[in-house]
């Protein structure tokens, strides 16, 4: 630990990164996968992680070029302080959208599950105040929370899915290499939605004691987190079906429940899931906030990120409150992944990689 300077180590950054992608992604990963990939969705899961891998290598690639400079720093540096400004709206932008759209689903789950009278704006509020509470104690209270947080929510869950082993038809992953290759890309780019979050590794970066590390430590947990996304994939398709999979709205909450835990451990098991649920959406809204306020203070030069975050919390709560339905916020995370998240991942670092080597190109020119 580095006594409160905001500093973490690599360890410390995996569990954030893995607690920041764990979302709503998740438990309707092996539908999406399932819709073009058939039996062959984990193929699918395994092509959107490698996906996953040539982001984090050119993310990291851009971050290492000045390691210590913030996001908003590096990017005016290299392309202009305008440039920098706007694009750090816009991914402020990304990040509040993306916290409302999840804190959507969780109520819509919620409502679904175990409290369908409960207000959703209740729900809603408590979630943002909790949130932004722990984002107000900066990076390093984040990390130690997600160490704290990574047993509870994974712990339970992989025994969950490993008893689960023990009732599932394995001939449902049967024939192996029966997908087209064009069903196969089309299902890796469905089930790449599920890394949505990668895209913080721009900004957390100069947060690690040893910025230079960052990249083998993120490769490393993008591996963990496809293994984990295969094994929950393969579990849910060998107990329903690929056909079956893909007519369930919540394939994976669906395959929890039907978890028969020995000797009546739980009565109801909903509540677990429900748990396991409520600490990853608090993690995600927590990582939205605190990173807004980051990009927010860093583009506008002055104040503590604390005054940002109250900022943001009503732009998360109003967003939150548009009344959509799964289907909808489904399209609306998809889009969002495919334009802007897929241009903070490879577009933007490309392009940062683009401008140090033609500034390089011409210092090297004007020397001789």
């Amino acid at each position: 630990m580095f006594s409160l300077n905001n500093k973490i180590s690599i360890r410390q950054m995996q569990a954030l990164l893995i607690l920041d992608i764990f979302g709503a992604g998740i438990i309707m990963l092996p539908r999406k996968a399932a819709e073009y990939a058939g039996q062959d969705a984990w193929m699918a899961i395994a092509a959107a992680a490698v996906f996953a891998v040539l982001a984090v290598y050119l993310m990291t690639s851009a971050a290492r070029l000045y390691p210590h400079d913030s996001f908003v720093s590096l990017v005016s540096r290299l392309l202009s302080k305008p440039a920098g400004k706007c694009i750090a709206v816009l991914f402020t932008a990304k990040l509040l959208f993306n916290c409302a759209i999840e804190l959507r689903l969780f109520g819509e789950i919620l409502r679904q599950t175990m409290l369908p009278d409960t207000p959703f704006a209740v729900v809603c509020a408590a979630m943002i105040a909790v949130s932004a509470y722990a984002a107000s104690k900066g990076y390093e209270a984040r990390a130690r929370i997600a160490q704290i947080l990574l047993p509870l929510i994974f712990v339970p869950l992989i025994f969950l899915f490993v008893w689960g082993l023990f009732d599932v038809d394995l001939s449902n992953l049967l024939p192996v290499f029966a997908v087209k290759p064009d069903k196969l890309l089309m299902g890796a780019a469905r089930a790449g939605t599920a890394f949505s979050g990668l895209e913080l590794i721009l900004i957390a970066a100069p947060f690690a004691v040893r910025p230079l590390a960052v990249r083998k430590g993120m490769i490393q947990t993008v591996i963990v987190i496809g293994a984990f996304m295969i094994f929950i994939t393969c579990v849910t398709i060998a107990k329903f079906g690929p056909a079956e999979v893909t007519r369930q709205l919540w394939p994976v909450l669906e395959m929890m429940d039907l978890i028969d835990l020995p000797r009546a451990f739980i009565e109801r098991q909903e509540a677990l899931i429900m748990s396991f649920w409520i600490i990853s959406n608090f993690a995600i809204v927590n990582s939205g906030l605190f990173f807004s306020s980051i990009l927010l203070k860093d583009t506008v030069g002055k104040g503590s990120h604390s005054l940002y975050i109250i900022i943001c919390m009503p732009v998360v709560f109003a967003v939150s409150r548009f009344v959509l339905s799964v289907e909808q916020a489904d399209r609306i995370i998809d889009l969002v992944f495919y334009t802007l998240g897929i241009g903070f991942m490879i577009i933007l670092p490309a392009v940062l990689l683009a401008a140090a080597a033609i500034r390089k190109a011409g210092e090297a020119s004007a020397k001789t």
